[in-house]
C-alpha cells in the first residue's frame, strides 16, 4: 500500500516536472531577447547495462542566448533525476529513490534561424554515477530541446506608404532584432527580406498650386500657397520649404450681393428686409432695415423672411409681408397712416391696437391672415380681395367661437380675433346604413357578395347644404373608372378584400373629396404566379438569389424566397434565401417563393423548383469575367495532391490545322500547397475557385510552363469567386514560370505574396515562343531583388510576348521595372489595365522596357492603360530605351521620379531618335495621348528625352474632343529638324498645328518653348532654344533709326525676325546685309548662323518710292502704288470694309494727316498710308455674357441694316446692326446662311403679320445646310416685336432645320392666332435654341407655348437650350413657356423663369405625341402658375425630367402639382436641386405623380410646399411610384392628409430606402398618409428616417389606416427611424407584414401610450404602454451605488446615486452597455437596457493646486506661499503640503528719508535697509519778519531755527533781514505733479521767492502752514495680480499707469509639475495630459496618453467579468487544492531523494 502510494505521488511529480520551463535569456542583448519558453523533454534513457532508464523531474535551470548572434550557439543548464527500471541492476535502487544531475548542453547551428524561428533540437548526454561498488556508471539520456518562439523580439512596422519627409514601410511587416530580416507574418515563418525591400526614403511632398483668392461674404480669402496631396500640408513656397499654418488672409468679408429677391447670389442668404426708396436695398437685419425707414425718400418695407422679434413702424408706412413669412408682432406709431399687406400664406400673430388699414391678399393661393393670439385686440378697416378674380372674397372666421361671417357682416367687435380662408364648400358628408366618421373620412363594413348603397352631400362651413354641386365617384388609386357621377353610389356582390372609394365635389372650379373605407370580411383569394429559376445545376459557394425571378404578381406582394427544409413550404421554419445565401454542400435543395398577404390576396407559397448543387459552378475557362465566345465547360475537382487527369483532344492550332493536345479543365478544392509543372502539348485551364495556391517548395515557382518545338504548353488561369490566389515562391516567375513554346492566360484570380531572388516576382516569361496575356485579375505585392516586380520577359531568343488588355498590376517592387520588365525582343503591348504604385529602386517604376529594337518584332507598343502612382530613379511611370514605341491612348499621370523622367524616360534606338505618337507605321482614326503631372522633386517632368536628337512623330491625328496633354522635359534641340513631326498628317495650316501646339508643353521652359513653323508644304512644331541670344547691331549707312531700334537680340538658329526700317530723305531702302557694300541680304526668315554679335548694313537707291496702303482691317485688290518725291499722289484707290464707312488715307494708323489726290510727296522714302474707318464692331454675343460659344471670338464688325434691305453675306455669313428703329416686312435668313443681328438698342417691329424665318421649309429644302440666327444687344434696350395677327408657329421667330443663339435684346409681343409659340417656333427635331442672356416675355401663345412652341412635322421636336437671361410673363392656354406635342429637348442650366401664365404647366407643357426629356441643372424656376389646371411648372405626359440644381420655387397650380406634374409615362429623378415654397390648390404640393409615372428622389430638397392632401408629393392612380433613396422632404403642409407623402390609389407605392421626411404637417399623417380604402402601398427597407412629422400638433409620422399594413421589402440598415401611428387604438395593432427579422428597434410608436413589437407571427405591431428598459449596476469592494429605478421606459430621467468606501473616491461612470451618456450622475434611459458600473480610486494626493481653498499659509516678504496637496477626486491632505517657489513677495522697500532708513511698506514686516538720508539743508536762510531758519529741500523741515537779533541797522546780525523794510510776496505757481511708483509729487501752491511762504491763493492770503499736507509721498510699485510669462521665466509687473516695470525679485525661472490628465483615455480613443509651472501655471509640455487597447471595449474594464454560474479556474474555491497538491509533490519528491541518500550512505 504503501509502495502504490509512493508510485501514485511519483506519477504526479513526473507530470508536474516535465511542465514547460520559461526561462529569460541572458547576456549581451538582452533588451530585445523575447519571452520564449523552453521545453527540455526526454527521448529516450538507458543505463550503462543498457535496461530501459526512468527520469524523474527535468529542469530547465537557464538558458544562455548571448553567444548566438556572434557564434550562433546556445548553452542550457538543466537538472535531471533518474535510474534504472531493472530490478536485477546494480543502478535500481528498491527503495524508489532516484539519482540527481545537473548538467549543460551547447547547440551550435550555423544555419539555423533559431532568432526568429521555433527551436526543435535533440542532444544525447552520457550522465555519469558514483557507486561505490563496481565505480562509475555512465547513465544515457536522449534530449528534445523545444521552444515557443524564436529567442529574440520582433518589432512591428506598420504600413505607411509614400510618406512626404520620413521613410517608410511597406507593406506591413515584422523585424527580427536577432539577424535583422522582416517578415511579412506575425510568427515569421514565412519569406524574409532586406531592409531595401521593405523600407523607403521619403516621396517628397506632391505639391499643387493654389492661387491667392480673395475673400466672399460667407469664406475669408486665402493667401497664394502649394498645398500638398499626400500629407494635406500647406506651403508658402512651390518647393515646400516654408509651411503655412494659417492661409486665410486678415481681409474683412464681404457684404452679402442680394439678388432682387433678397437672395445673395454667393452664399444664398435670405435678407431680413427690403425697404423701397430711391435705393430700393435689402438688408441683412430688421433693425438696420426700420433705420433706412426713416429717411424721408423710404415709403415702404418688405418683410423678406421669418421674424420672432417685435416691428415698430415710426411713421406713416407701407408694410407688405411676403408669400409665407411669419411676424410675430407687429405695431405702429402712426396706425392711421399705415398700410400692412399680407399676401399668399403671410401670416401676422400680434396686431393689437393697430387702427390702420389691413390689406389680406391672395394670389392664387390662400390669404394671408392676422392671427390675434390675444383677447382685446382690434384692426382697422380689411381691405380684401383676389386680384385675378374680382368675384372671390373672403370669409372670416371668428376664432373665439368658430362661426364663418361674410365681410359684410364683420364689425369691429367681430374682427378682433380672426383669420381669412377661402371656402365655398367646407366638408363632404357620407351617408349610409353603417356609414361611421365625419367631415372628409368615413368608414364601413360589410360581408362579401351585398349590396352596398351611399349618399354624399356637400356641405358649407356652417354645416349647410351647398348648392349646384357636382359629385364623382371612383375606387382611390385604382383604375380611375368613374362608379357613379351623382350623389348616390351603389355597389352590388361587393367582393372581399378592403379598399377606399373617393367622392370628389366641385364648384366654381374649388374642389373638395371625401373618402370611404370599405372592409369587406370573407376569405381572400390566393395569388397565382409561378417562380423560375435562370439554371437549375449551381456550384458551392455560388450565389443563388441573383438565379430566381417571379412572374404575375399582384398588388406588388412581398416576395420572399425560401429553401425548403421538410417536404412542404413552411415559411415560419425555413431558410431564407438572401443575398449572401450559398450552398455548402453538393445536393439537391428546393426553393419556392412566397408571396406576402396584400389587402385582397391571401399570403401564398408558389411551387417549388429544384436545383443540384455540384462541388463547382459551371463557367466560361475565363471565371465569366471578359467577354469572348468560350462555352461553359465541365470541370474536375483538383486537390492539388492528385495527378490531373488529362483528355486528348484535336485542338485548332491554326485555320487550316487541328493538333493532338492533353487538355484538361480543374478547380480548387481547397487551399493547396504544391508546385505543379505543365507538361509538353498540355492545354490547362485552372480555377482557382476562392482558394489560395502557394509553393510547397518556395524555392521553384509554383506554376512552371516548358513546352517543345511543336509541342507547346498552355496554362488558362481563372478564379470564378473572386479572391484566389496564386503564389508564395522566392524564385524567378514566383506564380508562373512561361519557358519556351509556352503560353499563359490571366483572366482573373491574384498572383501574389512572392519575393524572389532574381527576375520576375510574379511572372517570368524567359524562352522563346512563349507568350504572357492578361485580360483581368491582379499582380500585387511582389518583389524582385532583380528585374521585373510584377512580370518579367527576357532572354527571349525568338520575340516572347507581353500582352496586357486588362487588370491591376500594383504595389509591386524590384530593381527595373517594378511593375514589368520587357527586354531583348520581347513584344511589348500595352492595351489596357492599370499599372499602379508600382516601386523600381532603379529605373522603370511602372514599365521597363529595353532592347525592344526590331521593327518587325519588337515594337513597344502603349495602346492604352492607365500608369500611376509608381516611383523610380529615372522613368517613374515608364523606362524605355532602344526601342521602337508607339504611343496612342496611354495615359501617364501622377508618377514620381528622383532623377528624370517622372512620367515616361526616353533613351531611343541610336538610329531612329523617335518616338511615335500613333503606332510606328502609321495609323488611322485619332488619338489622345496624355502624360502630364508627373514630377521629379515637386516639378513637372513628364516625358523626358535623354538624347536631345529626340523626334515626337504624329502618325495618328490627335483627338481635339479628348484629353489630350504631353509635358516634355527638352534636353537639347534636335539636329534633325523639327522637335513635333507632323509631316504624315500633312498638317497645311497654321490652325491645324495649333490643336498640338496648344497641347504639348515643354516642362522645362527656361530652356526652350514650342513654336509652329512652315517646313514647306507643312507645319510642325519647333524647339526655341531661349538661352542662346545673339546681338544685332543695325547701321543705317548715312540714315537714320528710331531711338531703340540699334540693337536686337535673336536666338542662335532661330530667325532674325522684324527688323527696323531706317529713313533716308530721298532715298529707297533696300534692306539689311552683312556687309557696308557687297555682302548677303538678310530678311524676317533668314537663319542666324553666327553665334557672335554682328552688324548688319542698311541699303538704299534714290528716287521713286513704293507706297503701301494699308486698307487697316478692310479689303483692298492692290496694295501698294509707285510714287515721286515731291510730286502729287495722285489718284488713290478706295477699299471697302463691311459695316465700315471709309473716311480716306491718312499718313497714320491712327491720327495722322489725311491724303488726298493733290497731296504732295513729301516724304523721301517709302512709307505707308493708312485707311480710316467709322465702325460698328464688337463680339457677336453683344459684350455682356461670358456663357456661350462665344467666347474667345475677337471683335467683329457689324454693317449699318435699316431693316428692310437686302442683307449682302461674304461665304453665307453675314454681321448687320439695326442703324434705327424700323418696321420689317418679313426677314428671311436662308438655308446654308448664319446671320449676326445686332439689335443696337433699336426695335424691330412686325408690320402686325410678319416675322423672322430662318431656314423656312420648303419643298427642296431636304439635305441642305441649316441656317443661323445670332442675336445680340450691345447697347440695351432692343427688342424684337411680334406678329399680333394671322400668324402661327411663333410670331416673332420661326425656325426650321436652324439654330437661334439669343445673347441679348428683348423678344416680345408676340401674338399666334392659332397653334405654335407665342415668341419662337422650332418646328423640327434639327432646331436648337440657345438662350445665353437677353428676355422673351409678354408673349401669348394662345393655346400653345407662351414663348416657345416645338412643332411636330418630324414627331421628334427641337432642343430649347438656356444658360442665362430670362423668360417671363408670357402667356397660353397650355405651356405658359414651352409646348410639345412631339417630344424634344430643353436643358436648363442658368438663368431665371419666372412669372408665366397657363391653364396647364406654367412653364412646360408636353403631351403624349413624343418623348421630352427635360434636364435641369440650374437655374431658378420662379412664380409660374397653372391657374386652371395642372403644374405650375411642369405638365408632362411622357418622357423624362432630370433634377440636379435647378430651384423651382414659388409656383402655384389650381388643382395638382403645385411645381410638377406628371401624367402618364413620365419618369422623374431628382438628385439635386430644391422644389420650394410651391402651392397645389388640391393635391401634391410639390410633385403630383399620375398613372403609369415614376418619381425617383435621391438628393435636393422639397421644402416648404403646400396643399390640401400630399404637402410635398401626391400618388395618385396606379402604377403611380415614389421612389425614395435620399434627399429631404420638410417642413411642407398639407390641411388635409399626407404633409410629406400622400399615398392614394390602389397600384400607389411608396418605396422607401433612404432620406429624410421630417417636420412636415397635416390634419392626418404628417409624414406619409396611406389611404384608407385604396391598396395603395408603403414598402420599407434600406435606413429612411421618418420623424417630427405632426398632424394637429401630435406626432403623426407614418399614419395607417384600420387594416392598412406596410410592408418591409429588403433587409434595414442603421439609422432607419420611423414613427408609426395608427386609426385602430385597441392595442395590440399589426401594421407591418411578416418579415423573418426583428426590426421593431427602427420603429417607434409617435403616441406616448403604445411601443412597438415583434410579434410571434414575425410582424410588428403596436402595443400597449410605453416600453421598459432594464438597469443593471456592477460594484467592486471599494463603494456601493444605487439607482433609482431599475426598469423605465425610454426618455426617463434615472438619477445614479453612488457612496465611496473610506480612503476611495468616485472616478467615473462607466456605461458597460447600452446607448446611454452618463452626466452628473443622471442619464435618460434610451431605448434599451442599460449596465453602468462606478469606478472608484484609492486617494492619492499628488497633485498640487495653486487656489486659495488650498492654501496653508500666504507668502510674505521673505517666505513662499505654502498649500496643501490634493487627490485628483478633489479630497484635501491635512498633513501633506508643498511650497511655491517664486512666490515670497519680497520688501515692498519705501525709499529712505531725512529721519527714516528705507523700509519695508508691508504690514507685519518692518525691516529696514541702511540709515536715514538726514536733511539736505541749504547755506542760505529762510526768514519771515519773526524768525529766520533753514528749510531742508528734501523735507521741508526747519533747522537752526531762531528769533531775529538786530543791530543799530535794524538788519539780523544772523539772516539780514531788515525790519524796516515792508516784506511784499513774490509769489509763483508751482503746479501740481502726480506721484509715480518711485517719485514723490505735489499738489498745486504759490511760493514766494523771498521768504519761502507757501499759499493756497495767488493772492497770498491763505497760507499753508504744514507744507507737508501738499506733498504727495512716491506710490510704490503695484504688483500685478496674475504672473506674466514667456517660454523661460515667469513674473509680476507693475500695474500703475505708465509704469509697467518687473517688480525687483519676481522673476524666476519656470518650475515644472508632473504630468497632469486632462483627457483621459479610453479603450478606444487616446488621452490628453500637460505639464505646468507650478507656480503661474504655464503650460510647458503637452502629450497623449495611449487608448487602453482592445477592439472591443471589455465589459468589466479589469478584464474579467465572472460568470456567477460557473466555477472559476483559480478562483477560492480551487486554489487551495493546487496549493494542497504542489506541497505534496515537492514534499514527497524531496522525501524519497533524502531517502535514498540515506539507504546508499547504509
Amino acid at each position: 500500500m504503501k509502495k502504490r502510494l509512493i508510485s501514485i505521488l511519483l506519477s504526479l511529480s513526473m507530470v508536474l516536472t516535465l511542465l514547460p520551463a520559461t526561462v529569460l535569456s541572458a547576456g549581451e542583448d538582452t533588451s530585445k531577447a523575447s519571452d520564449a519558453a523552453f521545453t527540455l523533454s526526454a527521448l529516450s534513457a538507458s543505463c550503462a547495462y543498457g535496461h530501459t532508464g526512468e527520469l524523474g523531474s527535468i529542469q530547465v535551470t537557464n538558458v544562455d542566448i548571448s553567444k548566438w548572434k556572434s557564434d550562433k550557439r546556445i548553452t542550457i543548464q538543466y537538472d535531471v533525476q533518474y535510474r534504472c527500471t531493472d530490478s536485477s541492476c546494480e543502478l535500481y535502487d528498491s527503495d524508489d529513490s532516484f539519482f540527481s544531475y545537473s548538467g549543460e548542453h551547447t547547440f551550435t547551428d550555423t544555419n539555423a534561424e533559431f532568432c526568429h524561428k521555433k527551436i526543435s533540437e535533440s542532444f544525447t548526454a552520457t550522465i555519469p554515477t558514483d557507486l561505490t561498488s563496481g565505480g562509475a556508471k555512465n547513465f544515457s539520456v536522449s534530449f528534445m530541446l523545444t521552444s515557443d518562439k524564436g529567442i529574440y523580439e520582433s518589432v512591428l512596422h506598420e504600413q505607411n506608404v509614400n510618406l512626404c519627409t520620413a521613410n517608410y514601410y511597406n507593406p506591413r511587416c515584422w523585424e527580427c532584432t536577432g539577424c535583422g530580416y522582416f517578415f511579412q507574418d506575425a510568427d515569421m515563418s514565412g519569406n524574409k527580406f532586406t531592409t531595401n525591400q521593405v523600407y523607403f526614403p521619403p516621396a517628397g511632398h506632391d505639391l499643387k498650386h493654389v492661387p491667392e483668392k480673395g475673400p466672399t461674404c460667407v469664406a475669408k480669402g486665402t493667401v497664394e500657397y502649394w498645398h500638398c496631396e499626400r500629407c494635406g500640408l500647406n506651403f508658402s513656397d512651390e518647393e515646400g520649404k516654408y509651411e503655412l499654418t494659417n492661409i486665410e488672409t486678415d481681409a474683412p468679408l464681404l457684404p452679402h450681393s442680394y439678388d432682387d429677391n433678397g437672395i445673395c447670389s454667393i452664399c444664398s442668404f435670405k435678407a431680413a428686409a427690403k425697404v423701397l426708396s430711391k435705393d430700393n436695398k435689402w438688408y441683412d437685419n430688421i433693425a438696420d432695415a426700420l433705420t433706412a425707414l426713416d429717411a424721408e425718400d423710404a415709403y415702404r418695407i418688405e418683410i423678406g423672411k421669418d421674424c420672432d422679434e417685435s416691428i415698430t413702424i415710426s411713421n406713416a408706412r407701407e408694410v407688405y409681408i411676403n408669400k409665407g413669412v411669419t411676424v410675430a408682432k407687429l405695431e405702429a406709431t402712426d396706425a392711421e397712416g399705415c398700410v400692412v399687406t399680407v399676401i399668399n400664406d403671410g401670416t401676422i400673430k400680434e396686431l393689437n391696437g393697430y387702427t390702420g388699414k389691413v390689406v389680406l391678399m391672395s394670389a392664387g393661393g390662400t390669404y394671408g391672415k392676422v392671427i390675434n393670439q390675444t383677447s382685446g385686440g382690434n384692426v382697422g378697416s380689411f381691405l380684401y380681395g383676389d386680384p385675378e378674380d374680382a368675384n372671390k372674397f373672403c370669409y372670416y372666421k371668428n376664432l373665439s367661437n368658430g362661426k364663418w361671417i361674410l365681410p359684410a357682416e364683420a364689425t369691429a367687435n367681430t374682427q378682433s380675433n380672426v383669420k381669412v380662408s377661402y371656402a365655398p364648400m367646407a366638408y363632404i358628408e357620407i351617408a349610409g346604413d353603417g356609414v361611421t366618421g365625419s367631415e372628409g373620412s368615413y368608414a364601413f363594413t360589410t360581408s362579401s357578395g351585398n349590396t352596398v348603397a351611399f349618399t354624399a352631400t356637400a356641405k358649407t362651413a356652417d354645416g349647410e347644404d351647398s348648392a349646384n354641386i357636382a359629385y364623382k365617384w371612383y375606387y382611390d388609386g385604382q383604375d380611375g373608372t368613374i362608379l357613379s357621377e351623382k350623389a348616390e353610389l351603389t355597389i352590388e356582390n361587393i367582393k372581399a378584400g378592403n379598399r377606399t372609394v373617393v367622392c370628389m365635389a366641385t364648384a366654381d372650379d374649388y374642389g373638395i373629396s371625401a373618402k370611404l373605407v370599405i372592409t369587406v370580411t370573407g376569405e381572400k383569394e390566393s395569388q397565382n404566379f409561378t417562380l423560375s429559376v435562370s439554371k437549375t445545376t449551381v456550384g458551392i459557394r455560388e450565389k443563388i438569389l441573383p438565379l430566381l425571378s417571379v412572374e404575375g404578381i399582384k398588388e406588388d406582394a412581398a416576395i420572399t424566397y425560401y429553401l425548403m427544409n421538410g417536404d412542404s413550404p413552411a415559411p415560419e421554419s425555413d431558410t431564407v434565401i438572401d443575398e449572401n445565401f450559398a450552398f455548402a454542400q453538393t445536393g439537391t435543395g428546393s426553393i419556392y417563393a412566397y408571396a406576402a398577404e396584400t389587402d385582397n390576396y391571401a399570403a401564398t407559397a408558389s411551387a417549388p423548383v429544384t436545383i443540384t448543387v455540384t462541388p463547382h459552378a459551371e463557367h466560361c475557362v475565363c471565371g465569366g469575367m471578359f467577354n469572348h465566345t468560350h462555352e461553359n465547360v465541365e470541370w474536375q475537382a483538383w486537390d492539388g495532391k492528385s495527378e490531373i487527369e488529362y483528355e486528348q483532344k484535336w485542338v485548332q492550332v491554326s485555320e487550316n490545322l487541328k493538333q493532338g493536345r492533353w487538355v484538361a479543365y480543374v478547380y480548387l478544392t481547397g487551399n493547396v500547397s504544391t508546385n505543379l509543372t505543365v507538361a509538353p502539348k498540355h492545354i490547362l485551364y485552372l480555377c482557382l475557385n476562392g482558394y489560395s495556391f502557394t509553393c510547397a517548395d518556395p524555392s521553384q515557382p509554383a506554376i512552371t510552363l516548358t513546352g517543345e518545338d511543336g509541342k507547346p504548353v498552355e496554362l488558362d488561369l481563372c478564379d470564378c469567386v473572386g479572391t484566389g490566389t496564386l503564389g508564395g515562391s522566392s524564385a524567378s516567375g514566383g506564380s508562373i514560370r512561361i519557358g519556351a513554346y509556352a503560353n499563359a492566360t490571366l483572366y482573373s484570380g491574384t498572383l501574389t505574396g512572392n519575393n524572389v531572388s532574381g527576375d520576375g516576382g510574379a511572372v517570368s516569361v524567359t524562352g522563346g515562343n512563349c507568350s504572357f496575356t492578361m485580360y483581368g485579375g491582379a499582380i500585387t505585392g511582389n518583389t524582385a531583388t532583380g528585374n521585373g516586380g510584377g512580370i518579367s520577359s527576357y532572354d527571349s531568343w525568338n520575340a516572347g510576348t507581353v500582352n496586357i488588355n486588362g487588370g491591376v498590376i500594383s504595389n509591386n517592387r524590384a530593381t527595373n521595372g517594378g511593375g514589368i520588365y520587357a527586354a531583348s525582343r520581347t513584344h511589348f503591348h500595352l492595351n489596357g489595365g492599370e499599372i499602379i504604385n508600382n516601386t523600381a529602386t532603379g529605373d522603370g517604376g511602372g514599365v521597363y522596357c529595353s532592347g525592344l529594337y526590331s521593327n518587325a518584332d519588337g515594337r513597344c507598343e502603349f495602346n492604352g492603360s492607365t500608369i500611376s502612382g509608381n516611383t523610380a530613379q529615372r522613368g517613374g511611370g515608364a523606362y524605355v530605351r532602344v526601342c521602337f514605341i508607339g504611343y496612342r491612348n496611354c495615359r501617364i499621370t501622377g508618377n514620381t521620379a528622383t532623377e528624370a523622367g517622372g512620367g515616361l524616360y526616353l533613351e531611343p534606338f541610336a538610329s531612329a531618335k523617335i518616338i511615335y505618337m500613333g503606332n510606328v507605321y502609321g495609323d488611322r482614326g485619332t488619338i489622345a495621348p496624355y502624360i502630364y503631372d508627373n514630377t521629379v522633386n515637386s516639378a513637372q517632368n513628364n516625358l523626358y528625352l535623354s538624347d536631345p536628337d529626340t523626334q515626337i512623330v504624329f502618325t495618328a491625328r490627335i483627338n481635339t474632343g479628348g484629353n489630350a496633354k504631353i509635358g516634355v522635359y527638352f534636353t537639347g534641340i534636335t539636329q534633325n529638324g523639327a522637335s513635333v513631326l507632323l509631316n504624315s498628317l500633312q498638317v497645311n495650316t497654321e490652325s491645324r498645328a495649333k490643336p498640338y501646339h496648344e497641347r504639348i508643353f515643354c516642362d522645362n521652359p527656361d530652356y526652350g518653348r514650342l513654336e509652329i513653323q512652315q517646313d514647306g508644304e507643312y507645319y510642325n512644331l519647333y524647339l526655341i532654344n531661349t538661352g542662346d541670344e545673339v546681338t544685332i547691331t543695325f547701321d543705317p549707312n548715312g540714315g537714320t533709326l528710331n531711338a531703340g531700334d540699334e540693337t536686337k537680340a535673336v536666338q542662335h538658329n532661330g530667325t532674325y525676325g522684324e527688323m527696323p526700317t531706317p529713313i533716308r530723305s530721298g532715298y529707297h531702302f533696300d534692306g539689311w546685309y552683312t556687309e557696308k557694300d557687297g555682302g548677303t541680304e538678310v530678311d524676317a526668315n533668314t537663319s542666324v548662323a553666327e553665334k557672335e554679335a554682328h552688324t548688319l548694313y542698311a541699303r538704299w537707291s534714290e528716287a521713286k518710292y513704293n507706297i503701301t496702303l494699308d486698307p487697316n482691317g478692310g479689303n483692298l485688290a492692290n496694295a501698294t502704288k509707285e510714287v515721286t518725291y515731291n510730286s502729287p499722289y495722285g489718284e488713290l484707290p478706295t477699299p471697302n470694309r463691311a459695316g465700315y464707312d471709309f473716311d480716306g488715307w491718312f499718313t497714320e494708323k491712327d491720327g495722322g494727316t489725311k491724303v488726298e489726290a493733290s497731296t504732295v510727296v513729301t516724304a523721301a522714302e517709302p512709307h505707308t498710308l493708312y485707311a480710316h474707318w467709322t465702325a460698328h464692331e464688337h463680339c457677336i454675343c453683344g459684350g455682356s455674357i461670358s456663357a456661350g460659344d462665344h467666347t474667345g471670338h475677337t471683335p467683329v464688325s457689324y454693317q449699318s441694316w435699316n431693316g428692310n434691305d437686302a442683307i449682302q453675306y461674304n461665304n453665307n455669313v453675314a454681321y448687320v446692326r439695326l442703324s434705327d428703329n424700323v418696321t420689317m416686312n418679313g426677314l428671311t435668313i436662308d438655308p446654308g446662311k448664319t446671320l449676326y443681328l445686332c439689335l443696337n438698342g433699336k426695335q424691330l417691329a412686325s408690320n402686325g403679320t410678319s416675322k423672322i424665318n430662318v431656314g423656312k421649309a420648303t419643298k427642296n429644302n431636304s439635305g441642305r445646310t441649316p441656317a443661323r440666327l445670332v442675336i445680340c444687344d450691345c447697347k440695351g434696350g432692343g427688342t424684337i416685336k411680334g406678329a399680333t395677327r394671322n400668324v402661327w408657329g411663333g410670331a416673332c421667330i420661326y425656325l426650321y432645320n436652324s439654330t437661334l443663339d439669343i445673347f441679348g435684346g428683348k423678344i416680345t409681343g408676340g401674338k399666334v392666332s392659332g397653334n405654335g409659340g407665342g415668341a419662337i417656333a422650332l418646328d423640327d427635331s434639327k432646331c436648337v435654341l440657345n438662350i445665353y442672356g437677353g428676355a422673351i416675355s409678354d408673349n401669348n401663345g394662345k393655346n400653345s407655348g407662351g414663348a416657345i412652341f416645338l412643332n411636330n412635322k418630324d414627331k421628334k421636336g427641337g432642343t430649347v437650350n438656356m444658360y442665362g437671361g430670362t423668360i417671363a410673363n408670357n402667356t397660353a392656354t397650355n405651356g405658359g413657356v414651352i409646348y410639345s406635342a412631339c417630344g424634344g429637348t430643353f436643358n436648363l442650366s442658368g438663368g431665371t423663369i419666372s412669372g408665366n401664365t397657363a391653364n396647364n404647366g406654367g412653364v412646360v407643357y408636353a403631351t403624349s405625341g413624343g418623348v421630352v426629356n427635360l434636364t435641369l441643372s440650374g437655374g431658378t424656376i420662379s412664380g409660374n402658375k397653372a391657374t386652371n389646371g395642372d403644374g405650375g411648372v411642369i405638365n408632362m405626359a411622357g418622357g423624362t425630367v432630370t433634377i440636379s440644381g435647378a430651384k423651382l420655387t414659388g409656383n402655384t397650380s389650381s388643382r395638382y402639382g403645385g411645381a410638377v406634374y406628371l401624367y402618364n409615362g413620365v419618369t422623374a429623378t431628382m438628385t439635386g436641386g430644391e422644389i420650394s415654397g410651391n402651392q397645389a390648390a388640391s393635391e401634391g404640393g410639390a410633385v403630383h405623380v399620375y398613372g403609369t409615372s415614376t418619381f425617383n428622389l435621391s438628393g435636393g430638397k422639397i421644402t416648404g410646399n403646400s396643399s390640401v392632401d400630399g404637402g410635398a408629393i401626391y400618388l395618385n392612380r396606379e402604377p403611380s411610384v415614389l421612389n425614395m433613396s435620399g434627399g429631404v422632404i420638410s417642413g411642407n403642409t398639407a390641411t388635409g392628409n399626407g404633409g410629406g407623402v400622400y399615398i392614394f390609389r390602389t397600384g400607389s407605392v411608396c418605396n422607401l430606402s433612404g432620406g429624410t421626411i421630417e417636420k412636415n404637417t397635416a390634419n392626418v399623417g404628417g409624414g406619409i398618409y396611406v389611404n384608407h380604402g385604396n391598396n395603395g402601398q408603403l414598402k420599407i427597407s434600406g435606413n429612411p428616417i421618418v420623424k417630427s412629422n405632426t398632424a394637429s400638433g401630435d406626432a403623426n409620422n407614418v399614419y395607417l389606416p384600420s387594416g392598412k399594413k406596410l410592408s418591409i421589402s429588403a433587409a434595414m440598415s442603421s439609422g432607419a427611424s420611423i414613427g408609426i401611428t395608427t386609426e385602430n387604438k385597441n392595442y395590440p395593432v399589426v401594421f407591418s407584414g411578416k418579415y423573418s427579422q426583428d426590426y421593431s428597434d427602427y420603429f417607434f410608436a409617435d403616441a406616448a401610450d403604445a411601443h412597438v413589437n415583434y410579434n410571434s407571427n414575425t410582424e410588428l405591431e403596436l402595443a400597449a404602454g410605453a416600453k421598459k428598459y432594464n438597469v443593471y449596476i456592477i460594484t467592486d469592494d471599494n463603494g456601493t451605488a444605487t439607482v433609482s429605478a431599475s426598469s423605465a421606459t425610454a426618455g426617463t430621467t434615472i438619477q445614479l446615486t453612488v457612496t465611496p468606501n473610506n480612503g476611495y473616491h468616485f472616478k467615473e461612470w462607466q456605461v458597460v452597455s447600452g446607448n446611454a451618456e452618463v452626466s452628473n450622475n443622471t442619464f435618460i434611459m434610451p431605448a434599451g437596457n442599460v449596465t453602468v458600473k462606478p469606478v472608484f480610486e484609492a486617494h492619492s494626493f499628488t497633485e498640487e493646486h495653486v487656489e486659495e481653498q488650498y492654501k496653508k499659509s500666504s507668502a510674505d516678504c521673505t517666505h513662499n506661499d505654502v498649500y496643501y496637496k490634493t487627490c485628483s477626486c478633489g479630497a484635501v491632505s491635512a498633513t501633506e503640503t508643498f511650497e511655491v517657489p517664486g512666490t515670497a513677495l519680497n520688501h515692498d522697500w519705501a525709499e529712505a528719508t531725512c529721519t527714516e532708513p528705507k523700509t519695508c511698506r508691508r504690514k507685519g514686516c518692518g525691516a529696514t535697509d541702511g540709515n536715514p538720508l538726514g536733511h539736505d539743508l541749504p547755506n542760505d536762510w529762510s526768514r519771515d519778519e519773526n524768525k529766520h531758519w533753514h528749510e531742508c529741500k528734501r523735507c521741508r523741515a526747519e533747522e537752526d531755527s531762531g528769533e531775529h537779533e538786530y543791530g543799530d541797522d535794524n538788519i539780523c546780525d544772523i539772516c539780514g533781514y531788515d525790519k524796516t523794510v515792508p516784506h511784499t510776496h513774490s509769489l509763483k505757481l508751482v503746479s501740481a505733479n502726480n506721484a509715480t511708483c518711485t517719485k514723490g509729487g505735489n499738489k498745486a501752491y504759490y511760493a514766494c521767492d523771498g521768504c519761502d511762504m507757501w499759499f493756497e491763493d495767488a493772492n497770498g492770503s491763505i497760507e499753508i502752514a504744514d507744507k507737508t499736507s501738499v506733498i504727495i509721498p512716491a506710490t510704490g510699485h503695484a504688483p500685478s495680480e496674475s504672473w506674466k510669462f514667456d517660454k523661460a521665466d515667469h513674473w509680476k509687473d507693475c500695474t500703475n499707469a505708465g509704469c509697467g516695470v518687473i517688480i525687483e525679485g519676481s522673476k524666476a525661472a519656470h518650475t515644472e509639475s508632473g504630468w497632469i490628465i486632462d483627457t483621459a483615455p479610453t479603450y478606444f480613443n487616446s488621452g490628453t495630459q500637460h505639464k505646468e509651472c507650478t507656480v503661474c501655471h504655464y503650460v510647458t509640455a503637452v502629450g497623449f496618453i495611449p487608448a487602453k487597447g482592445g477592439d472591443i471595449e471589455p465589459s468589466d474594464p479589469s478584464g474579467w467579468t465572472p460568470n456567477p454560474n460557473l466555477p472559476a479556474t483559480g478562483g477560492d474555491n480551487t486554489i487551495f487544492i493546487w496549493i494542497a497538491l504542489l506541497l505534496i509533490c515537492a514534499s514527497t519528491a524531496a522525501g524519497t531523494v533524502i531517502h535514498g541518500r540515506r539507504k546508499k550512505q547504509r
